[in-house]
């Protein structure tokens, strides 16, 4: 979910993702999808950008491609499984990993 950001958010967008100890600067590589985040229905999909206070299912990738970060399904290991993005104003969004990819 985006908390606080002034405008709106496309792909490309890079900013400092905070996952339990790991501390590590991603850029929003796919928008996938919009979700309400009353009902947990998909509202759009492969939306242009997003805003605040909208909920969205996204790729990241990381800054270098070396890296690696560990990473949990929420569901499976919840305190493993929530992150938040910064950037240099502050938390611009947090969220849950919804699901494992190998290519994350």
């Amino acid at each position: 979910m985006i908390i606080k950001h002034q405008s709106e958010i496309y792909p490309g967008y890079i900013a400092v993702l905070r996952i339990h100890a790991a501390v590590t600067r991603v850029y929003l590589k796919e928008l996938i999808k919009l979700i309400d985040p009353k009902t947990g229905q998909t509202t759009r999909k492969k939306p242009k950008f997003i805003k605040q206070d909208q909920v969205a299912i996204v790729r990241f990738e990381l800054s270098q491609s070396e890296q690696v970060i560990g990473m949990e399904q929420f569901r499976h290991f919840p305190r493993l499984g929530r992150f938040a993005l910064l950037n240099k104003n502050g938390p611009v969004a947090f969220g849950k990993v919804p699901q494992g990819d190998p290519k994350f």
